[in-house]
């Protein structure tokens, strides 16, 4: 006789290292469907939430909501969720553990619900107030009084400010002696004092975003960061057209790993940089640099930054349309870039391409003029590159480690569309939004061979493509997402 051995039985807490091990994509969707398995899953996988956004849908079994799922920590309020006020006066009433709380979609800052929400839960270390019609200098005492602890505060407007202001700055920073990260912008009263105060209250303070604010110049900039060493990232506006503000930022604090410089739409004047670029060091530290619509660089400029910055690793010159070939040689010095965006540089060609960059995995040439010529190097040249942005360009060609790519607006047809099995054996993801040349209408096809096509293509599942078979075959057997919106859609159907 055959023994059979008794059940074997796990704890929930060894369930949930099994469950949280099966989340691949950190996004809690596998829950849905493990959840179903039985009674005791859902149980477990109810523990295992922390995040929830409330809208007026939920608002009726928000009580129960909040039995159901009792270790949130993140919640967001959507725009139309019902009496803010209300809701968070209801959170109050749960031990939970909130770290996160995300309002910027509420036309108003919720005072009453903030207070009674601050009484019983004192774990809040991010709360985003952000995109806000008006703000008073009330708004920044209460929520200076209500979390001290807070680490990371997102105040960003749109509109108006009442009060006074600078006392409501100060204040803010001097009550937030935890404070790592903020937003501002777009609080046009800030000046180099304010900004001054804020850097030199804040102790650990890492990360300001300040884009808007034209009352800080440069002197007040470098002033500041003087007094605040520890700066990871700066984001703010540059309301002069020259390198004065980079240079005033990387000379005053040469730790910073993150840059992110704006330029006004309005700003057409244009200002010459040769002194600012002649006075320009070297910032090893320098990770991150963002200079997109930044009308004023050009050649001369970007082969500096690349000399200065030797270890970017992500450099965004988007819409700087003054830059040409330049970018070649500066890529000789940028052997460490990961990411870069050149998107709507409309002189760039990539024409000496002639050394290789290993590490570039993010390339995105859209608007370009890129052409044969320059494209034939890149497997050679960029031989890690997964995903590239050819939209609005002509040709493409072979880069083996491919993962995705957009040839969205280009001209490629049915034939290079079957190649692709040789020269992007990686490739997962292909946008072909607006690519004419790849439906021949001509062609008949079995009524099967579109059901079998309206499975494969998710965002074109409700609408047959008139496309030849082998060029179906070769993107079903090679890609995950084949995009194909916006075709010369027609219900081709054989008799």
């Amino acid at each position: 006789m055959v023994e059979v051995e008794p059940d074997i039985y796990l704890p929930d807490d060894c369930w949930e290292h099994v469950f949280k091990f099966l989340d691949d994509d950190d996004d809690k969707d596998y829950l849905k469907s493990v959840s179903l398995v039985s009674k005791r899953f859902l149980s477990i996988t109810n523990h295992l939430r922390s995040s929830l956004t409330i809208s007026k849908e939920l608002n009726p079994f928000l009580t129960a909501i909040f039995h159901r799922f009792p270790n949130l920590t993140s919640i967001t309020f959507s725009r139309l969720c019902g009496d803010c006020n209300t809701i968070l006066s209801q959170i109050s009433c749960f031990p939970f553990n909130i770290t996160l709380l995300n309002l910027s979609s509420q036309i108003s800052i919720p005072l009453n619900g903030l207070r009674a929400f601050s009484q019983k839960i004192t774990s809040l270390k991010s709360l985003d107030c952000s995109s806000k019609d008006s703000i008073s200098v009330i708004d920044l005492s209460i929520i200076a009084d209500c979390f001290p602890l807070l680490e990371e505060l997102h105040l960003s407007s749109t509109g108006i400010f009442h009060g006074d202001m600078f006392n409501g700055i100060e204040t803010l920073s001097l009550a937030l002696s935890k404070l790592r990260k903020v937003n501002l912008s777009g609080h046009t009263y800030m000046n180099d004092q304010l900004l001054f105060h804020l850097f030199n209250n804040c102790k650990v303070l890492e990360e300001v975003i300040i884009f808007g604010c034209f009352g800080i110049t440069n002197a007040g900039i470098a002033t500041a960061l003087r007094v605040r060493p520890t700066m990871r990232s700066l984001s703010l506006t540059n309301y002069v057209d020259n390198c004065t503000t980079l240079c005033a930022i990387v000379w005053s604090c040469p730790s910073l790993s993150d840059i992110k410089i704006e330029e006004p739409r309005f700003k057409k004047t244009i200002v010459d940089n040769s002194y600012s670029l002649k006075n320009f060091v070297a910032s090893p530290q320098l990770k991150s640099l963002y200079l997109a619509h930044n009308t004023w660089l050009n050649d001369e400029s970007v082969i500096m930054f690349a000399s200065s910055f030797p270890n970017l690793q992500l450099l965004d010159l988007s819409y700087c349309n003054q830059i040409s070939e330049s970018i070649c040689q500066a890529l000789i010095s940028s052997s460490k870039i990961r990411h870069l965006n050149l998107d709507h540089c409309s002189r760039v060609k990539l024409h000496g391409l002639n050394f290789e960059l290993p590490k570039l995995e993010v390339l995105n040439l859209s608007h370009t003029e890129v052409d044969n010529e320059s494209i034939i190097t890149f497997a050679s040249s960029f031989p890690n590159l997964q995903i590239l942005d050819l939209s609005y360009c002509n040709k493409i060609c072979e880069v083996p480690k491919l993962e995705v790519l957009n040839l969205s607006n280009t001209n490629v047809d049915d034939e290079s569309i079957i190649t692709f099995g040789s020269s992007f054996p990686n490739l997962q993801i292909l946008d072909l939004s607006y690519c004419n040349q790849i439906c021949e209408e001509e062609k008949t096809e079995t009524a099967d061979c579109w059901e079998s096509v309206s499975m494969a293509v998710a965002t074109a599942a409700w609408s047959f493509l008139p496309l030849q078979p082998q060029m179906l075959e070769a993107c079903m057997s090679l890609f995950k997402t084949v995009r194909l919106s916006h075709q010369r859609f027609l219900p081709i159907i054989a008799y």
